[in-house]
């Protein structure tokens, strides 16, 4: 008997900003990939057909995803009528309320399929002695495990499961000894812990960095359950082509132009319609600076995605090398009372704190930063989060605070005062410092030379989070009124559609009464004779019901009558904040006004002791040292996590100009701002030697911002990949972004706040379930 494992589809994938005909690039590939193998599957004629998770690539799909799966198994279904599709959900296509069954429950209504989206599914075929335990990503995951039991009369038991075999404590026990085959989704390399125990691997490269996968086969397994014999059939995607670096010169593309063009015909079967990465090596900052731009323009229309990436004279950055301190963490949720609340050990990796709504979002990173060191503003609630080492005498925790607003500010303070990167909790020999990280701004560092001039900036700063308080009140205001207008209306209809139900009832009740047995029956339209009565009767309890409900109802539309006290007190705090925010503009303008006559009379302006101008124009940004290694390695962040579409950082006079795939300059703004501040953050860091690099903790706040979720798996991908063990990344991001890329987080937290104030933690299911296989499996 032969089977057919695939696993890991991801239909519905999408990277990379090119179309073909109308799709996205690389979601064309995939279905063409999911097409192709399934052409292959009808040829091997299998008795049965394993999709062992992550069919899809995010849990609400697009309708081409939908339409993709439906002609595959309809392929199937029609030169394979007799052969069973068995199924089940993965990391990517299970939501996180537990009570949405996810689109695989659009497999269940399709004969011939049985899939398994939330809880383990016991299967059974009795005419072929099969039988089949489904458990998906969901049942995998956390205490209680489902127990893994074969069926001792099945002459063939099969185990569909997701994760990675390994030895953590809260790993499925798996015995392989007991089922004739274990088909594991959720690696996207073909692997095998055994003779029966297979990851068939995914079926293309579904990530965002393709080229670290480009000499790996991707495909799907057949599995002889007779003879124990696997074998690995490819699947043919999109070539993948990673040119070797090539070295440039700034100021002269001739150079860079002849090399680069050397090495493209060099290429075998040359790049026409392949993703292909061009890594040049040199002191240029875009790759207009190091290469022309005729022969820029030629590859981005030959290759079917080209991206190129900027490396200064020391060679490509890589993986950083070691932790320099590993050490647990705690994020602190005191309670209302002394002694009360709650610690979440954090431990290492990328941890994720979410909330339902931007409000709250912002509230975890403001008090992160309160209880971190940084002066609260005034009128601000005190914190109740709080992070610390544990033990606190080892090791040290500094933040890379993402909280300034403007990034020409935070390249400003970094490279006037590259001290600015944070304060340890605890020095490596246990000296004594403060038991929370503290959270630094680099743009607020410097003294000044007159007290009004110097707090200009910070005022400025603190008006500009004011105002965006102010925005997110008015729009949590908003929703809530829309929400109680939603609720009146849909009161008021339920109501009106109550009453006309049971005037209708009582109406036909009459004439049930009046006419009796030669009363129409409803269905059939013939009299209702010696039914009468059981009719009356019916029509009755119907027509008490629909009464009893009118009641609650109404009572529901008398209490929507008016505002709650919630949306009333949201109001008027919406309101004071608008107040505060007039009161500090007026206040801040008479200060600059002040300034300026100061000025003019003196004939020059203010200048800080840093030599930056609270008044009039700041000194170009190419004045500051170290800028250009700093944008370089921004710029090659930049363009990874945008896939590409952009290609650099430019400074321009005191402005920071993004830089297009065709050269052209733009002032950053929404999604494009959000990735200039992510790729300054994560630049900074790298920026710093390796022994000397104090950051071992960042909060990533970004993804909260506008754009944030489209960068997310790029950006995630990508701290990965930088992050060494032993670290701690802190994102504070909707829910949605976890729904999206759950097997990224090592752990997520999600945060609700009580009327009184209060934190309530919970975690949420995130991660790749882990399997202990048994040793009786040798490991091959």
């Amino acid at each position: 008997m032969r089977i057919v494992h695939l696993s890991d589809l991801h239909l519905g994938f999408r990277a990379f900003p090119q179309t073909e005909q109308g799709w996205n690039l690389r979601e064309r590939d995939v279905a063409r990939a999911f097409r192709w193998a399934l052409q292959e599957v009808v040829r091997l004629r299998p008795a049965f057909v394993l999709l062992t998770g992550d069919l899809f690539d995010r849990p609400d799909p697009p309708s081409t995803a939908y339409l993709a799966l439906h002609r595959g198994i309809g392929v199937l279904r029609s030169h394979l009528p007799a052969t069973p599709i068995l199924a089940i959900a993965g990391e990517r296509d299970s939501p996180l309320n537990p009570a949405d069954p996810g689109p695989l429950a659009l497999l269940d209504s399709i004969p011939g399929v049985e899939a398994a989206a939330a809880a383990p599914r016991a299967v059974r075929f009795r005419e072929a002695g099969v039988h089949a335990l489904l458990v998906p990503h969901r049942a995998a995951l956390d205490r209680p495990f489902p127990a893994l039991r074969p069926d001792p009369e099945a002459r063939v038991n099969l185990l569909l499961i997701r994760g990675v075999p390994g030895d953590r404590e809260d790993a499925l026990p798996v015995d392989p000894s007991e089922w004739s085959y274990v088909a594991v989704g959720g690696p996207h390399r073909s692997a095998n812990w055994g003779p029966n125990v297979r990851a068939a691997g995914a079926i293309e490269r579904p990530g965002t960095n393709p080229w670290n996968e480009a000499t790996e086969e991707r495909g799907f397994l057949s599995f002889d359950l007779d003879s124990r014999r696997a074998e690995f059939h490819p699947v043919p995607g999109r070539p993948v082509v990673d040119l070797a670096p090539v070295r440039v010169a700034l100021g002269d593309t001739e150079p860079g132009t002849r090399r680069l063009r050397e090495l493209l015909e060099g290429t075998p079967g040359g790049i026409d319609g392949k993703i292909v990465r061009v890594r040049l090596r040199g002191d240029i900052v875009v790759p207009e600076e190091g290469i022309g731009q005729g022969l820029l323009l030629a590859i981005r229309e030959r290759a079917a995605h080209a991206e190129f990436q900027s490396y200064g004279e020391a060679g490509v950055e890589g993986r950083i090398p070691g932790p320099m301190i590993e050490t647990e963490r705690i994020l602190s949720v005191p309670g209302r009372e002394a002694g009360t609340g709650r610690e979440i050990h954090l431990g290492a990796g990328l941890v994720l704190l979410t909330a339902s709504t931007e409000a709250l979002r912002r509230r975890i990173t403001r008090e992160l930063s309160a209880a971190s060191g940084t002066p609260p503003r005034e009128g601000a609630a005190e914190p109740s989060l709080r992070l610390r080492p544990d033990p606190p005498d080892r090791g040290r925790a500094r933040f890379l605070w993402a909280g300034d607003d403007s990034p020409t500010g935070l390249l400003r303070g970094l490279l006037d005062d590259p001290a600015a990167l944070g304060t340890p909790i605890a020095s490596a020999d246990g000296s004594s410092a403060p038991d929370v990280a503290e959270v630094v701004d680099p743009a607020s560092k410097g003294t000044e030379t007159a007290l009004e001039a110097g707090d200009l900036p910070r005022m400025e700063r603190a008006l500009v989070e004011l105002r965006a308080d102010a925005l997110e009140a008015a729009g949590e205001v908003e929703l809530q009124l829309l929400e109680w207008v939603r609720n009146r209306q849909e009161a008021d209809s339920r109501l009106q559609a109550y009453r006309e139900r049971a005037r209708e009832l009582r109406s036909r009740i009459r004439l049930v009464e009046e006419r009796g047995s030669e009363e129409p029956c409803p269905t059939c339209g013939r009299p209702l004779g010696k039914h009468a009565p059981r009719m009356e009767s019916v029509l009755q309890d119907e027509w008490e019901g629909v009464v009893q409900d009118g009641k609650w109802w109404k009572r529901r539309r008398l209490q929507l009558e008016e505002k709650s006290e919630a949306l009333q007190e949201m109001e008027e705090a919406s309101l004071r904040l608008h107040a505060r925010v007039e009161d500090e503009a007026e206040r801040l303008e008479g200060i600059r006004e002040r300034i300026r006559h100061r000025t003019e009379g003196a004939g020059k302006d203010i200048r800080e002791e840093g030599g930056h101008t609270a008044h009039g124009p700041y000194p170009p940004l190419e004045s500051l040292p170290g800028l250009r290694g700093l944008l370089r390695n921004a710029g090659r962040i930049l363009g990874t996590i945008t896939e590409g579409r952009l290609s650099g950082i430019r400074a321009r006079g005191s402005e920071l100009m993004l830089v297009d795939i065709d050269g052209r300059e733009w002032m950053p703004e929404g999604v494009d701002q959000t990735a200039l501040r992510i790729a300054l953050h994560l630049a900074i860091w790298l920026d710093q030697p390796v022994e000397e690099r104090p950051v071992d903790v960042i909060l990533l706040r970004e993804l909260g911002e506008p754009g944030g979720e489209e960068l997310a798996p790029a950006t995630l991908d990508l701290i990965g990949a930088l992050t060494p063990p032993g670290r701690l990344v802190l994102a504070v991001a909707p829910p949605t972004v976890l729904e999206r890329i759950p097997e990224r987080f090592s752990l997520a937290i999600e945060m609700t706040l009580t009327p009184s104030g209060r934190w309530i933690p919970r975690r949420l299911p995130t991660g790749v379930p882990a399997l202990a296989v048994a040793p009786a499996a040798p490991i091959g």
